[in-house]
């Protein structure tokens, strides 16, 4: 398998990107993406793609997906695509089928993207070796990363913490009870929502954070609340790395940047270990495509399969 071609898969709620990769990782110039609106399926979308390949087919699939994965199994959250090992190994020709949930291939991804695919945006310095990456896009997820192995979890759909709460109440009142999960706060959707809840007109997320004005600041100051949370939740002391269409407006945003930090400092528990936990952001698109060429590499390695 170490000579075979991979096709790596990024399936979110909006887009699909896909990479091949090889022995030594993504090949270089390979990266292509689809919006999910202008295809019929994922495996349409593969076929296309693997068209634009003059010849350099894969024998392989990784596929990391925005929902749940189990069993060889997986659906897309904000999204009706559905999933399965053996369907798309028969269908696409494939040897090898892999699945994963995209914030696993993230975790995957941490010790092999390219220098300059991650800024620090806040915190101190990394300590141990546990950190936790946070996709904040058309939904919300998780995972948390330790020593090279990754364990998947579900966040966005448990309920938003009393201190996120009480921050929303004290903004927008008797509305803060439109958010009652986490992703109905930190996703496009929810920052669309957090926008009208202010008094403003409707919006999309890109308009929104383009202005980057009073939603902005309010959404960067849950966020900053939410960290100090996931802080004692996860103890991600090698840093909390955020990726995700809305994570790198917000983030990448010099005002609503510091606004995050700011507030994910506060925290003054254990000597301020906790509010000294560094927070990185991703910048490149196609992360969670570098995660799932490590995991086939690291498949391979073992011998094993998903």
């Amino acid at each position: 398998m170490a000579d075979d071609l991979t096709l790596v898969a990024d399936v979110g709620g909006t887009n699909t990107r896909f990479a091949l990769a090889g022995a030594n990782g993504i090949v270089v110039g390979s990266a292509a993406r689809y919006t999910n609106c202008d295809v019929d399926s994922f495996v349409d979308a593969a076929q296309a793609y693997v068209l634009t390949l003059n010849g350099a087919l894969p024998s392989n699939l990784c596929a990391a997906i925005a929902g749940p994965v189990s069993g060889g199994t997986g659906k897309i959250t904000n999204g009706n695509w559905v999933f399965d090992t053996d369907v798309l190994s028969n269908t696409l020709g494939m040897k090898r089928v892999h699945l994963l949930n995209d914030l696993v291939a993230l975790g995957y991804a941490l010790d092999v993207l390219p220098s300059g695919m991650v800024t620090q945006v806040g915190g101190g310095e990394s300590q141990g070796s546990q950190a936790l990456v946070a996709g904040i896009a058309t939904g919300f997820n998780i995972s948390m990363c330790h020593a090279g192995q990754v364990t998947e979890a579900e966040l966005g759909h448990a309920s938003l913490p009393n201190s996120v709460m009480d921050v929303l109440r004290h903004a927008i009142g008797n509305q803060a009870d439109k958010f009652r999960t986490v992703e109905t706060l930190f996703s496009g959707g929810g920052i669309s929502t957090l926008h009208t809840a202010l008094g403003f007109d409707a919006a999309d997320p890109a308009n929104i954070t383009a202005q980057d004005g009073d939603t902005v600041a309010l959404f960067a100051k849950t966020l900053g609340v939410f960290c100090r949370e996931m802080a004692y939740q996860y103890m991600p002391l090698a840093g909390l790395y955020f990726n995700g269409s809305v994570a790198r407006a917000v983030l990448g945003s010099a005002t609503a940047g510091k606004i995050v930090a700011a507030e994910a400092g506060k925290d003054e528990a254990f000597l301020g270990r906790f509010g000294q936990v560094p927070l990185y952001l991703i910048t490149e698109d196609n992360a969670a495509l570098y995660g799932c060429a490590r995991y086939v590499h690291r498949q391979a390695g073992a011998g094993g399969n998903s």
